[in-house]
């Protein structure tokens, strides 16, 4: 007799669900055993496409978002079948593409596999050196031959002194209460100009047409705006330079044969940033981090046209204005909104499984402290530097290491390095661990 491969998948949001179609889809024939644990009601959604408020879009066109690389109108053709009118160019709904992740693997299960989706906390991982054992904390203990850690964003950062000052203080964003405690009439503090921000800002004005909203930050800089269509990259050299001046000087020039079209460039550069990235010192990436990640920021993650008219609609009526944190008093607002960001995913306290690991030193912060520490092919590494036998990470968890990780493009290559993994391996016999599947 021959049993499947167990994977289990911490964390049910997009990371998650492109892991685990992506390893179904690429198995190869190796029949396997895909269990997804996640605390929330739904598998697929998570946090980034979870809202409901039909004003947040995505930030990037329909044609760039399905979960497979090899089917980039998977996506497209999904909402076809639902009857959307959608073309590669569309801005979706976030809500929508948050439908599409939770339908995902209904339909990439191939014969003698399956997947189940599992309501709950993991609060242990434990590796006895053949097989994984995943707890939950309920008690349940699922065996597995290989984890894969798709932990999401961890709340934002911590504001104290901003909290102290605070009148009313809100450290959730998301929080479904948001635009109840905004109140007509209020004066709302967004700490952040991110693209957090933008989808706070448009809700709470569209609930309140009377609101008045500050978003600070220390650089005052808001995300720009995407075409209606896809630009065409930029040619850029073929080396990456070793050190930002070198790279800003490589996009300079750039720009100057691009007509104008900075958002070509920036499709070049957002395409080779990990090598870029990795072929800097840590002296340079430290450099990067303090004058020029900011406005890579806005000019890589940009708003939808449609978000964008919107925000500037409300910049020139004076319902939102921009500054500089030191420029306001944090004490005259009625509410002030954390935006910031999440906080890295080494940070203690917001998930036990992060806690037990690096409590165990199973685990170690990343480089600049972005993020957890990971081989090059997305083994976790202890606190030693060697890579767990067969625990990866997904998703945001990977910045310091790689710089762009987060994204839907960047989630699917990370998955099809898991799904790499797997390609080797035959089904093993009942009772006998894969124990060197990814040693």
């Amino acid at each position: 007799m021959r049993r499947p491969v167990r994977v289990v998948v911490v964390g049910g949001g997009a990371a998650g669900v492109i892991a685990a179609a992506t390893v179904l889809r690429e198995s190869g024939g190796t029949p396997l055993d895909v269990r997804i644990v996640e605390r929330g009601p739904t598998v697929g959604p998570g946090l980034a496409y979870g809202t409901q408020e039909t004003l947040h879009l995505l930030n990037n066109y329909a044609g760039r978002m399905s979960a497979f690389e090899d089917e980039p109108a998977h996506l497209v053709r999904w909402c076809h079948r639902r009857g959307e009118v959608v073309g590669p160019d569309t801005f979706l709904p976030r809500h929508v593409y948050g439908a599409y992740l939770a339908d995902l693997l209904d339909e990439e299960v191939p014969a003698g596999s399956r997947v189940s989706r599992l309501r709950g906390e993991v609060v242990g991982i434990d590796d006895s050196g053949t097989d994984y054992s995943v707890t939950l904390a309920s008690g349940a203990q699922l065996p597995a031959d290989l984890v894969v850690l798709a932990l999401g964003n961890p709340p934002p950062r911590d504001l104290p002194g901003i909290r102290t000052a605070a009148r009313a203080y809100a450290p959730n964003p998301w929080a479904a209460d948001l635009a109840d405690r905004a109140r007509r009439g209020s004066r709302v503090l967004l700490v952040g100009t991110g693209l957090t921000t933008v989808d706070v800002a448009a809700a709470l004005a569209n609930a309140h047409h009377d609101v008045e909203m500050v978003a600070v930050s220390r650089h005052g800089l808001l995300p720009l705006r995407h075409l209606d269509h896809p630009p065409q990259a930029a040619g850029l050299p073929a080396l990456p330079a070793a050190s930002v001046a070198g790279a800003l000087a490589d996009a300079r020039t750039a720009l100057d044969g691009a007509d104008g079209d900075w958002r070509g460039v920036v499709e070049t550069v957002k395409a080779g940033a990990n090598t870029q990235w990795a072929a800097w010192s840590y002296t340079e990436q430290q450099r990067f981090l303090r004058h020029a990640a900011r406005h890579w920021e806005i000019a890589r993650h940009r708003m939808a046209p449609a978000m964008a008219d919107i925000v500037e609609g409300l910049v020139l009526d004076g319902r939102l204005r921009v500054a500089r944190l030191d420029d306001v008093d944090v004490s005259s607002f009625d509410l002030v909104v954390n935006c910031t960001g999440p906080a890295p995913a080494a940070t203690t306290g917001w998930n036990p499984v992060v806690d037990g690991l690096a409590a165990r030193g199973l685990l170690r912060p990343g480089p600049h402290g972005l993020g957890l520490d990971v081989a090059p092919d997305g083994r976790l590494l202890d606190e030693a530097g060697v890579p767990a036998r067969a625990l990866h990470v997904v998703g945001a968890a990977r910045r310091g290491v790689e710089w762009e990780v987060a994204a839907v493009p960047d989630l699917r290559r990370q998955a099809r390095a898991v799904a790499a993994t797997l390609r080797p391996v035959t089904s093993s016999p009942v009772g006998s661990p894969l124990g060197a599947m990814a040693g």
